[in-house]
């Protein structure tokens, strides 16, 4: 542990925490987590979020850790146990019977301890010992002052009886008061000599052979007037004393202080409440105003100004155990050795003549150089004597038997003539506020100037550049370039990347990101460069003050572990926000993630991350909450891990679902089936009914269309009957005027006959009358009857071809070649008469008939096989 300074102390009000009130009690976990008892709680901090809970109702005394998810706690008139929920929330049972039961007193429960398999609750008058969801109550034998484990020994501490130990199961005396007083023991320590007991007002007692005995040394008599409130061993090598008046003390196992730290040294107020020292290096104490940490394992350690002692440091130097420190304000001085952090204040003395801007320390020859805002001023045996007027001397460097000096407006260099330096001469063809010089090899001088970038200049004999090369700060990436040699190499360094200069190309070529392993709060940007004070320290300046960093490794040296844990769950969307837990079921409408990991307690921590189905890890980010958005329904598995100092953490996967959308979930692809078949259905129901009402309107229509057709077809009918009754009416009339005529004719012939008749009746009297004429008379009867027979014959062809005109038209139109013979023998033919009755119409032999038919066949084409009957009636 450094010696020299004050740890690194980060100071935390009650508004971080939610105005929680004091803290009585802390602890802290593997994982790096620290839990805090307060007067309205519990308090959680994992070095980012403060998260507190609400138990009973009386201010919260104690607590005793288990894991993460499990807290016991004692309060006033209460004891239960903490249990996080799924949800990572704390939750408090009570555990203490008697809260409604009227005494005369109220129990406070200020310890809860753990021995075994038992938890234990002290308060004033009694303890509790639970186990296996019993209790069972030993009392105090007069009055429990105080309880601790030491060595896995459980001491109480009784107003009367002394101290004792408890085995478990009863108490047992340890020793007894003095008999002088009565002590007020708060906890033990041990050392080669046997044990130390702290006590709150008496200081310290040692514990040996059965002997109890006051120290009577600085430190125990400083604790008297302190007054020690909380106790906690660091480690087996350190101890730590929280006092009500005096701040914080820390000592190695002799006594010997190592820190002490108050309201001068950065404290919010002096009075601790409580101590806890982490497994990270860090101790927590609870003060009457606020919390803070102090950073043990840091090796950085800062003297900062809180009283206006000295201001803000540039530079530094030790010389014969003498610090001397260059600040805003002037030069100071002390003792090496005072340095360390054993006093209640800094110890600093102002070296007269010095007041001012000092910027630069340099020893050369036994001579401390101060380059001053006023001047050059050198300081030899106390005495301060100014060299030079000129203003603004930023550094000072020794080259063979010069001085060179940069300066607000170039390089003066100085020579030294009979022991006195003296001013030589400027610098040529180098202009500007030069604040670094350094020497590569011989005659090569590097100078960087501010705002414009670097110059290698060769130096003649003459001190003067005779070749330079420039090279301009924005070649250079980052802010706050600063010169540095290095392994014999020029480098320049900026807040991001290291540059190494090749001489052999003349360029800067190789360029490497900086990494840096420890954080420094309020590094100065003006100042350029870390000063080696000493073999053991560095020197750095800050804002308000400075800081040194121990360069010395620990012989034993624990590596400090740190866990990686996953600290929440949230789904998220436009309207409102849900805490998840491992393996929950996220609704799809809220598929925004934000999952927070953390290595608790740690600076300087890198994450990133990838998905169990993914190949590639995220950038690392300083950043521990990762959020993703539009996240697809299904299952996830998160894998994130961190990186502190260059070790990475194990992985830790987190796993959650989001949930199918209402759309796609089997539900809704059920729903979707039954809608298709209930289309389907009703589709096929639609279609059958349009089907029916289609095919009624098709019948409908085709009886329309039958009605039609019917109604068109009577029309046509009657039409046809019409035409045919006209035919048949024509025919009729056709024949009733062939009857008419042939009953004309008959009646012709009648009456020719009966002419005939009386022409004959008078011929025949005409005979009788005259004989003689009766061979006249014959001849004139019987040319008289040849003409008529030949008149009756030729109307019965003549009535024939008057019935058969349409007939003989078709005939005629289809074979012109048909005589009237033929016509009237195919009219024969038509009405069916045979070939005899055809021969006694035509009054010739039936052979005739016969042969007419054959001519006739040939006429007509017909082939044998063709009736000549049906061929006749077919046209």
């Amino acid at each position: 542990m450094p010696e020299k300074g004050v740890p690194l102390i980060q100071n935390y009000t009650p508004v971080h925490y939610q105005n929680m009130g004091k803290v009585w009690d802390i602890k802290s976990s593997e994982s790096g987590i620290v839990y805090m008892a307060a007067d309205k709680g519990l308090i959680e901090y994992d070095g980012k979020i403060w998260n507190t809970f609400k138990g009973s109702k009386g201010f919260t005394r104690s607590l005793l850790l288990v894991n993460d998810s499990t807290i016991y706690t004692g309060s006033d008139l209460d004891f239960g146990i903490w249990r996080k929920n799924r949800y990572q929330a704390f939750e408090y049972t009570s555990l203490y019977p008697f809260k409604e039961d009227v005494n005369d007193f109220i129990e406070e429960f200020w310890d809860v301890h753990q021995l075994n398999d038992k938890i234990i609750f002290v308060s004033f008058q009694n303890l509790y010992i639970y186990k296996d969801q019993q209790l069972t109550r030993i009392s105090a034998p007069y009055k429990f002052t105080a309880s601790f484990v030491d060595h896995d020994t459980l001491f109480f501490v009784d107003e009367r009886d002394g101290l004792l130990i408890f085995d478990g199961f009863s108490l047992n005396q340890f020793f007894n008061h003095p008999v002088e007083n009565s002590l007020d023991i708060l906890g033990i320590g041990q050392n080669k000599q046997g044990l130390v007991l702290v006590t709150k007002n008496s200081g310290l007692y040692s514990y040996s052979g059965g002997k109890l005995k006051v120290l009577n040394n600085d430190f125990s008599n400083k604790l008297k007037v302190a007054k020690v409130f909380s106790f906690e061993p660091i480690g087996n090598s350190y101890l730590a004393f929280g006092t009500v008046l005096k701040g914080l003390y820390i000592t190695d196992l002799k006594g010997n202080i190592i820190h002490h730290i108050n309201k001068h040294k950065g404290l919010p107020n002096s009075t601790i409440l409580s101590l806890h020292y982490s497994p990270a290096g860090k101790l927590w104490m609870g003060m009457d105003y606020g919390v803070s940490a102090i950073d043990l394992k840091n090796k950085l350690t800062y003297f900062y100004d809180y009283t206006g002692d000295f201001g803000t440091a540039y530079t530094a130097l030790v010389k014969d155990e003498i610090f001397y420190l260059g600040t805003n304000q002037g030069l100071y001085r002390s003792r090496w050795i005072d340095l360390n952090n054993d006093a209640e204040f800094n110890r600093f003395q102002l070296v007269p003549g010095t007041e001012g801007q000092v910027w630069s320390l340099m020893n050369v020859d036994n001579t401390l150089f101060i380059g001053h805002d006023q001047g050059l001023f050198t300081l030899k045996e106390n005495a301060v004597q100014k060299i030079s007027d000129h203003h603004g001397f930023w550094t000072v460097l020794p080259y063979q038997n010069y001085l060179l000096t940069g300066n607000y407006k170039g390089i003066l260099i100085f020579e030294k003539k009979e022991n006195i330096w003296t001013f030589l001469k400027k610098m040529d063809l180098i202009l500007g506020s030069c604040n670094q010089l350094i020497i590569e090899k011989e005659n090569i001088l590097w100078v960087n100037i501010p705002n414009f970038g670097f110059i290698r200049a060769v130096l003649d004999e003459n001190l003067s550049p005779e070749e330079r090369l420039i090279f301009p700060a924005e070649d250079f990436d980052g802010n706050n370039l600063y010169l540095r040699k290095s392994n014999d190499e020029i480098q320049v360094i900026t807040d991001k990347f290291q540059y190494t200069y090749n001489s052999t190309d003349k360029k800067f070529s190789d360029k490497t990101k900086i990494t840096n392993d420890s954080k420094l709060n309020g590094l100065l940007s003006v100042v350029y460069q870390n000063t080696n004070l000493h073999a053991d320290y560095e020197f750095y300046s800050i804002y308000n003050g400075f800081a040194l960093k121990y360069l010395r490794q620990s012989e034993k040296q624990n590596p400090i572990k740190f866990t990686l844990i996953p600290k929440k769950i949230e789904a998220f969307n436009n309207d409102e926000k849900l805490l998840l837990f491992p393996d929950a079921t996220v609704p799809y409408d809220m598929n925004h993630i934000n999952v927070e990991f953390i290595v608790p307690n740690q600076d300087d921590v890198l994450y990133q991350y990838k998905f169990k189905d993914g190949d590639k890890w995220s950038e690392w980010v300083t950043d521990n909450t990762f959020t993703f958005l539009s996240l697809k329904h299904g299952s996830h598995s998160l894998i994130v891990r961190a990186s502190l100092h260059g070790k990475i953490t194990d992985e830790k996967v987190i796993s959650f679902r989001i949930a199918t959308p209402w759309y796609r979930s089997w539900y809704a692809y059920l729903t979707y089936v039954l809608l298709i078949v209930l289309a389907f259905y009703f589709t096929r129901v639609l279609q059958i009914i349009s089907l029916k009402r289609q095919k009624k309107l098709f019948l409908i229509k085709e009886k329309n269309t039958l009605q039609m057709q019917a109604e068109k077809f009577r029309n046509e009918i009657v039409l046809l009957e019409k035409e045919r009754i006209k035919m048949e009416y024509d025919q009729i009339k056709e024949q009733l005027k062939i009857k008419t005529i042939e009953l004309a004719n008959k009646a012709k012939d009648n009456e020719d006959k009966n002419r005939l008749l009386v022409i004959l009746k008078d011929k025949c009297n005409m005979v009788q009358k005259d004989p003689s004429t009766s061979k006249i008379r014959w001849n004139e009867m019987q040319r008289l009857l040849d003409s008529y027979l030949n008149v009756e014959d030729k109307t019965f062809e003549i009535q024939m071809d008057e019935l058969h005109q349409e007939f003989f038209k078709k005939l005629k139109e289809n074979f012109p070649g048909l005589s009237s013979n033929d016509l009237r023998l195919c009219a024969y033919l038509k009405i069916g008469l045979n070939s005899k009755e055809i021969a006694e119409i035509l009054n010739i032999q039936p052979s005739s008939s016969y042969i007419s038919r054959s001519r006739l066949r040939k006429k007509l084409s017909l082939k044998t096989d063709e009736d000549l009957y049906d061929f006749l009636n077919a046209l």
